[in-house]
């Protein structure tokens, strides 16, 4: 049995070395390798924001993995153009004709297109396609020239020592040169914010352990997909063949491409419905820090209302139960104040419907009783900023009122395709609202205004897409504030190449922060980041240079001037920057990326025309930031202790025992813990939310 199980390793062996063999000896695979090495250095460039070392991680993953299939897949086209004649092998010297001539082209093509490959997709295709080119042809040409001396002049045997090793360490003369390069255009130009770095600072060895294996994993899942494609078009390739009893040849190949792309892109669909669908039940799920509606009037779901509690979802049902009271402002401002009106439309009816019902719940709420309204437009889950709704509420003495039209019940990324909806629906509700206030005597209508963050700013700006600004005047609308413009937007993308196209009279504002922006009545602000990537992401730099990767002295502030723009490459780099750019923690304001509660206040006070005083502008900041604090502790503790007596009473009924509660435990001698005691089963909660409400800066720790 022994000497059965030796040949069957042995044999094993043999094949896996004869595999190993072809595998390093593919010129296309080599080709791929000394791309994909070449590709480390890139990904290490400076982005708009820091990045951790497993979000790094992940970025030399994709990028080598996706230039390898790049460069596999050009060299393989290159041979067969150097071929001739279909089926044929070309010789090393055709081959290095053959890159010679394609690095040479390429290369005048990728020049002659650069100053244009930020103007159009068709020109930044074919600029990043010869960009590609010209680097293939380099490493193919590299690789050949490798096997003529290694193999031709100093007659070594093909094996991984004379290929693969020689070709990653070409790779790494190539990054080299990346860096040097890299390093030049820094004193040349100048580094913005030096102490922001690519990467932050591991802090154990571990982590750049984790580092290199989640680089790893990424890489290993990335080729496992593009295995399973390429097995699965073969599969198709061979069925067709047989099906149809003749060699369809690169047609069959095609369309085994074809047809698995179809097949990968409809399993996609079908996980992106599933996660739409789990996203929109976990948004119907009550918290258990805002387990009852609220007794407020002047709020949505209270008395007075005409919303159900249950049709607003989770953010909605945050919004109208964190509403601030009389007293809380005039706490604040130390001066008398009036109660805030939070109204919150939900979702379900047309849009006519919908604006309609806008109106009837300012009308029952007394909205168009208080001297300003501002129809807040929410991002894709319904959540309209807290702390611009507070600082709102503290600014006009409680003289205010928000609605809030909600469009989509789904996180932002899952519902770009609902904002024509939400453009749709924040126009037909400031129509409605214009059309009442016709109907109150001048000296006693209120003031409409319009805010968005976000997504909310992208459909709350893009109802001036249409007729521009003059169609916001006709409506009555007076300013707007809109934080994070998405690159989406419409609005934005065509004031920012040509703003008499909708804003002739300059009413449009953009500023990089609140202290920036100047105090002008009729103005609609952005205040949009520098290092914001929400806006500055784009679908298209894949392939396409961004108006802010330009020139290195016209880039904006804090954008990296000694990075060039590369195709994948930069892409990738920015969507990792897309996740960083909202990482927020309670109650530290930071004007860092798409966070913007640092600026709310102040961009508010301009917007609108209101003044403080610098004590009152003081204590509004001190208590934004103290109820954020405090809110979200609650909703921590609320949530991690209704798991723990959802498991006591999980087990408790294993057992065939009642639920525990205080008194059950009290008469068996036992002395709860003081969090117990508080709790009895839901009580705690309660508890949270009548400390939250009296405005305490300070929750009960026990709580």
């Amino acid at each position: 049995m022994m000497t059965h199980m030796a040949e069957f390793l042995a044999t094993a062996g043999r094949r896996l070395r004869t595999s190993l063999g072809k595998f390093t000896t593919d010129p296309a695979v080599r080709v791929g390798i000394l791309q994909a090495a070449w590709s480390v250095a890139p990904s290490f460039a400076r982005g708009l924001l820091p990045r951790s070392p497993s979000h790094e991680a992940v970025i030399v993953g994709v990028n080598g993995t996706a230039q390898y299939a790049i460069g596999t897949t050009a060299w393989a086209g290159i041979s067969t153009l150097a071929a001739g004649v279909p089926g044929h092998h070309a010789g090393r010297r055709a081959l290095l004709v053959a890159s010679l001539g394609f690095g040479l082209g390429g290369l005048a093509i990728e020049r002659s297109l650069r100053p244009r490959s930020g103007k159009n997709i068709a020109v930044a295709t074919a600029w990043a396609a010869a960009k590609v080119t010209s680097t293939t042809s380099l490493a193919g040409g590299l690789v050949i020239t490798s096997d003529v001396i290694a193999h031709d002049v100093l007659k070594r045997k093909p094996g991984i020592l004379t290929t693969l090793a020689l070709d990653i360490a070409a790779g790494t003369v190539m990054a080299s040169g990346t860096l040097v390069r890299r390093h030049l255009r820094a004193r040349k130009f100048g580094v913005v914010e030096q102490e922001r770095h690519a990467v932050d600072r591991a802090k154990s060895p571990q982590a750049y352990a984790s580092m290199v294996g989640i680089s790893a994993g990424t890489t290993v899942a990335i080729a496992g997909l593009a295995v399973s494609e390429q097995a699965l078009s073969r599969a198709v390739d061979r069925g067709l063949s047989r099906a149809l009893g003749l060699d369809l040849g690169e047609t069959g190949v095609l369309l085994g491409h074809g047809i698995a792309a179809i097949g990968f892109s409809a399993a996609a669909y079908g996980a992106l419905k599933q996660v739409r669908a789990r996203m929109l039940r976990d948004n119907e799920v009550y918290e258990a820090a805002y387990p009852e509606q609220p007794e407020s009037e002047r709020v949505s779901c209270g008395p007075n209302s005409h919303v159900d509690f249950d049709a607003i979802g989770k953010e909605g049902r945050r919004f109208v139960l964190m509403a601030l009271d009389n007293q809380m402002i005039t706490n604040v401002m130390g001066e008398p104040a009036l109660d805030p009106i939070r109204a919150v439309i939900p979702r379900e009816g047309s849009i006519e419907d919908r604006a309609e019902l806008a109106v009837q719940e300012l009308d029952a709420l007394g909205g168009f009783e208080r001297s300003m309204i501002v129809v807040a437009s929410p991002t894709g889950v319904g959540y309209v900023n807290y702390i611009m709704a507070e600082a709102l509420e503290y600014l006009t003495r409680g003289n205010c009122a928000i609605v809030v039209p909600q469009y989509a019940m789904l996180p932002s990324f899952l519902a770009l395709d609902t904002t024509k909806e939400g453009t749709r629906l924040q126009g037909a509700v400031l129509d409605a609202i214009h059309q009442r206030i016709q109907r109150i005597p001048e000296v006693r209508r209120p003031r409409i205004f319009q805010f968005g963050e976000s997504l909310g700013a992208q459909v709350a700006l893009d109802v001036a897409a249409q007729g521009g600004v003059h169609r916001l005047d006709r409506l009555s609308v007076e300013g707007g504030l809109y934080l994070g413009v998405p690159f989406r937007s419409t609005a934005w993308n065509v004031w920012r190449e040509d703003p008499e196209i909708i804003d002739p009279d300059h009413r449009i504002v953009l500023a990089p922060d609140c202290e920036a922006a100047p105090q002008r009545r009729g103005m609609h602000l952005m205040v949009i980041h520098d290092d914001d990537p929400v806006n500055k992401f784009s679908y298209s730099m894949a392939v396409k240079r961004p108006y802010w990767f330009g020139r290195p002295e016209t880039r904006p502030p804090k954008v990296p001037r000694e990075v060039l723009f590369r195709p994948i490459s930069s892409f990738v780099i920015s969507l990792v920057d897309l996740m960083n750019g909202m990482d927020q923690s309670p109650g530290s304001f930071q004007r860092v990326g798409h966070d913007y509660r640092i600026d709310m206040r102040e961009s508010l006070e301009k917007v609108l025309g209101l003044r403080t005083s610098k004590v009152q502008a003081e204590a509004i900041e001190h208590h934004l930031r103290s109820r954020e604090e405090m809110w979200a502790q609650a909703r921590m503790v609320a949530r991690n202790l209704t798991k723990a007596l959802n498991t006591i009473s999980a087990t408790l009924d294993k057992w065939g025992q009642p639920a525990m509660t205080v008194e059950f435990a009290e008469q068996q001698g036992y002395q709860m813990p003081p969090l117990l005691q508080k709790a009895r089963t839901q009580g705690i909660l309660n508890t949270l939310g009548e400390t939250l409400s009296s405005g305490t800066s300070d929750p009960d720790p026990s709580a």
